[in-house]
């Protein structure tokens, strides 16, 4: 039997319902049709003598009126019904008690809480015991008692049965239903999931690509505005030319993706050289070490024996943690700085410094480019981190290492 707390629960809502009015009345009907009619079976107990029809036809009434509580309190129509039918069947024999007994058995099955179908069948199959065997004391005739035997495990067993398989069928279409309701529910929050997290890579697409090259724009026109000599100023405004187109090329790119009918990846103007020289143009004097086999790994550049072994997916986030890195040194730090991006064997090494500028306010630990950098590590298996250097408090660090074959964690 089931443990849950719901398992003794109404299977269904039990209102009386105008079909059990209607179910009453059709039994009613049948009682007085079939009494009409003469339809009657020898009795168990009085074969010779069985009870009038003034004492049989108000026992069968009383039981057809408790159909009326069939659905609502199936509990009474079997209290009241079975215990009016056997007596019938044992006294009287009018043919109407076999179907007053079917309809006693089967509602409490099919109507009734989990304890009390279980209780009927328990007492119908001990009841129908006692039967068979009163019987057989009291007929000598095996043949007869055998026909006995067949016929009280007909009446009680069809009804119980058939109960128990309508049952059984509901409770699967139910738990069938409950189970589509929560795969649907699940499909809905998977898939809002899944928008929150496309949002979210835009988000940091945004901030690591185009965020970036306007941070370029805005230093190198604030610093032509400064600068005396017309050369200088005439290469930091190319410059800011470059990275205003860059940036309008990346934002197509990105809006190209969003409009596609299938997915694609956006190809963003990003490498290493240009990071270097907005390294430079931000922060003059900056050393830029760019190891030669990620330049040859870089998107679009040919094969070559350098780039063997380097996941594209390894080498796309060093080169977005390297440009949230360098955004960062050039909006938030100062000279000197370096920039030193290495293949160690199997491992992809990154390492910026710059010095803080004095009275800068404290970096926020919540920030959307720190978290950038340490979740596009962790995304292929490495880790990184940025925070001031612990033996120099002064200068900033940035220090990345990721598997150059890109491996996802467990």
């Amino acid at each position: 039997m089931p443990s849950s707390p719901d398992a003794d629960r109404d299977p269904v809502p039990a209102p009386r319902a105008p079909l059990d009015v209607r179910a009453a009345a059709g039994y009613t009907v049948a009682v007085l049709a079939l009494a009409a009619m003469g339809l009657v079976n020898q009795p168990f107990l009085r074969p010779d003598d069985p009870w009038s029809l003034g004492v049989s036809l108000p026992l069968m009434l009383v039981a057809a009126a408790s159909t009326l509580w069939r659905r609502r309190a199936p509990a009474v129509t079997l209290a009241v019904g079975a215990p009016l039918v056997v007596a019938e069947l044992l006294g009287g024999g009018q043919m109407s008690a076999y179907v007053l007994l079917f309809e006693a058995l089967w509602c409490p099955v099919v109507h009734g809480r989990l304890r009390l179908a279980h209780l009927t069948t328990l007492a119908a199959a001990a009841v129908g015991g006692v039967l068979i065997l009163a019987a057989g004391l009291l007929v000598r005739d095996l043949e007869a008692l055998l026909g006995v035997a067949i016929v009280l495990s007909m009446v009680v067993l069809v009804p119980l049965l058939w109960g128990w398989e309508v049952r059984h069928h509901r409770d699967a279409r139910a738990t069938a239903e409950s189970v589509a309701s929560l795969e649907r529910e699940l499909a809905a929050e998977r898939a809002s999931l899944a928008v929150e997290s496309e949002r979210r890579r835009i988000a940091h697409d945004l901030h690591d690509v185009i965020a970036g090259h306007l941070s370029a724009v805005s230093l190198h026109t604030s610093l032509a505005a400064d600068l005396p000599d017309a050369a200088s100023r005439e290469r930091s405004l190319r410059t800011a030319r470059d990275s205003s187109r860059a940036a309008l090329r990346d934002l197509r790119s990105m809006i190209g993706v969003l409009t596609a009918e299938e997915g694609a990846a956006p190809t963003a103007t990003l490498s290493w050289g240009s990071l270097g020289e907005r390294l430079r143009g931000g922060l003059p004097g900056a050393e830029v070490r760019i190891d030669p086999a990620l330049d040859a790994a870089a998107p679009g550049a040919p094969a070559g024996p350098g780039s063997s072994g380097i996941e594209p997916a390894a080498q796309a986030a060093l080169l977005r943690i390297g440009a949230e890195a360098v955004t960062n040194a050039v909006r938030h730090g100062a000279a000197p700085a370096s920039l030193t991006v290495t293949l160690d064997g199997e491992d992809l090494l990154l390492a910026l410094d710059n010095a803080i500028p004095p009275g800068a306010p404290p970096p926020r630990a919540d920030g959307v480019g720190r978290g950038a950098i340490t979740a596009r590590a962790g995304a292929v298996g490495g880790e990184a981190h940025s925070a001031p250097d612990p033996s120099a408090p002064t200068r900033w660090s940035v220090r990345a290492r990721l598997p150059a074959t890109g491996r996802i964690p467990a």
